[in-house]
């Protein structure tokens, strides 16, 4: 059961974050605001922590090429962050106790990281020409603020999901 639910829930979260992520530039007075959610991201860090290392290694290299090829013109952006992320989550983990405040904060954090990794391999790419504090107001905060309610919400679901589904 374990083989199948893992990755069924990572393509239903993946499906979800593209129809966020299409449906949430917001524009308020004058400037468009892109509420971006990473709820993929956050479920390869919850089965590094949470289930095993390699099974989310596997699962961001997978789901890394299909979100490049499906949302970039530049592919190994989401495949290498994805990489990198369970990579500082694994090791992260081992010096963290598994608490729940901890998991947020980390979780913010890599979304933190990601964006800006993501802003920074464009720009020295020379395809995005956007001030770094603009790009930390209208990307970065409204990236932040979308992440932590789909983090208080769907974090403790996938949890029961995986300890009743994924054993």
């Amino acid at each position: 059961m374990q083989l199948v639910m893992i990755p069924l829930l990572a393509l239903i979260l993946f499906y979800i974050d593209s129809l966020i992520n299409t449906a949430w530039p917001v524009t308020i007075f004058g400037m468009v605001y892109f509420f971006k959610s990473h709820l993929l991201l956050m479920y390869l860090l919850i089965i590094t922590v949470y289930k095993n290392p390699k099974i989310a290694l596997i699962l961001g290299i997978l789901f890394g090429m299909i979100s490049d090829i499906y949302f970039n013109t530049i592919y190994g952006v989401h495949l290498f962050g994805f990489i990198i992320a369970i990579l500082l989550m694994n090791q992260l983990f081992k010096v963290f106790y598994k608490d729940l405040k901890m998991m947020i904060v980390l979780f913010l954090g890599f979304i933190f990281l990601f964006e800006h990794f993501y802003y920074i391999t464009f720009a020295v790419l020379g395809i995005v020409h956007i001030n770094y504090f603009l790009f930390l107001w209208t990307h970065v905060i409204p990236a932040l603020i979308i992440n932590l309610v789909l983090i208080l919400l769907i974090f403790p679901l996938i949890l029961k999901l995986l300890d009743k589904y994924a054993k």
